[in-house]
């Protein structure tokens, strides 16, 4: 009987295609060429990382997840104010608001246990990413390890047993150098030859943060790819130094792209100078809650309509909003004219705010020359410094390749994919079949053995209209599986 495969799936948070070059990210660059590539991978909406990591964990939409945003108010979490899903005691409280089924979704982790198979996660990244990667990862015994906050980390006897060997864990800088090689340490040492899970994932926390306070193209965040590339290799030579190397598949990805974050804008005092009652929860006079950041996610209070709608008409005036997605349309056009359906976007779940925008972006080059601006609000990261969320191809265009014998060598897809393909991909060299919830197609165009080439994608372009703006929304189907493209705004 053929031996069941493993796979190491590495993320790095973040990372932009077009840095991954010979001279920055040798080893990455190696592996992609050798591989098989997916050029046309896309993140999903909001391209924000906890929405990503839930994403990916599930191989399913945020729709389906119910994580619909990493910040945003959900009274049944907090009363009084938004929920920061990055942060360890928020999500404790979410997932205790929920029973333990914050997300509301199977993940890998579950499907994998019910078979008797295991998951570990090793992450430098944010506490709430490294959680929603495995969100039950206490109740199914697995091992959890978080560099961000070890609290995070499960079980608990084994996690401590961790720390004190390797501890103690370096303070987080950019570069993230120091937490990203002793987490790599513990993979190497400890987990791999401890644990020896079915699929191991590991998430470097770079280049993202190094990106979003020193730029895409700075010296930091050259340095940062490239000891996140050196710390790949050493996985890459332990994996060959394995017995069963033909046996172990690896995956790479990165959760989003980012653009530079070109003009500052504050929001919500100009939406209260603009007479628009808004908080990051709802008290006193306001009717709109919720984060209005680059990309904003906005609840509003019951019978809250004709603020809504005047909200809406002067966002649609403001030369810095990009497209504005509304829900109760028609499946393209949103409940309020010149916005989009919010549908368009797979966010159709219960908790889902009800009025999206992100702010205008276009492809204006950083001081390194690399394309990608936009204006942003309420963020702590400087100007020239970097963000994502929004609906630029750079911010949808994420990094996915496939390594081993299980995948073409040298092959690059030319077929749209997604993060969200990868679970159902992994479920099909295990033999289980993927759960209806999983919004994700298998990658067959990559198998070794049995390829088979999917329908021919079919592009979907939305607009919707209103006296001052235009806006657009680009998607792509293959199959029953939707990936979005990009998304703009332009004056009338």
């Amino acid at each position: 009987m053929k031996p069941l495969p493993r796979f190491i799936w590495c993320i790095f948070d973040g990372l932009r295609r077009d840095m991954i070059t010979p001279d920055i990210a040798p080893r990455l660059r190696a592996f992609i060429d050798g591989g098989s590539d997916f050029p046309q991978s896309r993140c999903v909406f909001p391209s924000v990382t906890r929405v990503n990591a839930a994403a990916m964990a599930c191989g399913a939409t945020p729709g389906i997840t119910g994580v619909v945003a990493n910040m945003w108010y959900d009274p049944q979490v907090f009363a009084d104010k938004l929920m920061q899903t990055g942060l360890h005691d928020h999500i404790t409280q979410a997932e205790q608001a929920y029973n333990g089924r914050f997300v509301t979704a199977p993940s890998l982790g579950d499907i994998l246990a019910d078979h008797g198979l295991k998951v570990a996660v090793v992450s430098s990244g944010s506490a709430g990413s490294t959680h929603l990667m495995n969100p039950r990862s206490a109740q199914l015994g697995h091992v959890r390890l978080s560099l961000s906050d070890w609290r995070t980390s499960t079980p608990a006897d084994y996690a401590a047993d961790v720390l004190q060997r390797f501890g103690p864990i370096p303070p987080g800088a950019t570069p993230n150098a120091a937490r990203i090689q002793l987490q790599t340490d513990m993979v190497l040492d400890a987990v791999l030859p401890e644990i020896a899970p079915d699929v191991l994932i590991v998430w470097f926390s770079d280049p993202d943060s190094t990106y979003h306070y020193c730029g895409i193209g700075s010296p930091e965040s050259i340095a940062a790819i490239r000891n996140a590339d050196a710390q790949f290799g050493r996985i890459l030579d332990h994996r060959s130094r394995a017995a069963d190397c033909d046996n172990c598949q690896v995956i790479v990805c990165s959760d989003h792209g980012l653009i530079t974050a070109r003009e500052k804008i504050e929001v919500k005092q100009q939406m209260r100078g603009a007479g628009i009652p808004i908080g990051n929860a709802f008290s006193g006079s306001d009717v709109i809650a919720g984060n209005t950041g680059y990309c904003a996610a906005l609840r509003m209070a019951e019978g809250t309509e004709t603020a809504t709608h005047r909200m809406v008409e002067w966002l649609l005036e403001q030369p810095w909003c990009g497209p504005i997605f509304t829900p109760d349309g028609n499946g393209v056009l949103g409940g309020i004219p010149g916005t989009l359906d919010r549908a368009l976007l797979g966010l159709t779940h219960p908790r889902t705010p009800e009025v999206y925008y992100v702010m205008a972006a276009d492809d204006t080059p950083d001081r390194w020359g690399h394309p990608g601006s936009c204006y942003f609000s309420g963020e702590a990261i400087p100007v020239g410094g970097a963000t994502h969320g929004g609906l630029h191809p750079i911010e949808m265009n994420n990094l996915l390749a496939m390594g081993g014998a299980a995948f073409r060598q040298g092959y690059s897809s030319p077929w749209p994919a997604s993060h969200t393909d990868i679970v159902p991909t992994m479920l099909e060299a295990f033999g289980i079949q993927a759960p209806d919830s999983m919004t994700g197609r298998r990658l067959t165009e990559a198998y070794a053995e049995g390829a088979f080439e999917p329908a021919a994608p079919q592009t979907v372009n939305c607009t919707s209209e209103s006296r001052a703006r235009r806006q657009h929304l680009k998607l792509s189907r293959v199959g029953n599986t939707t990936y979005i493209d990009s998304g703009r705004s332009d004056s009338v």
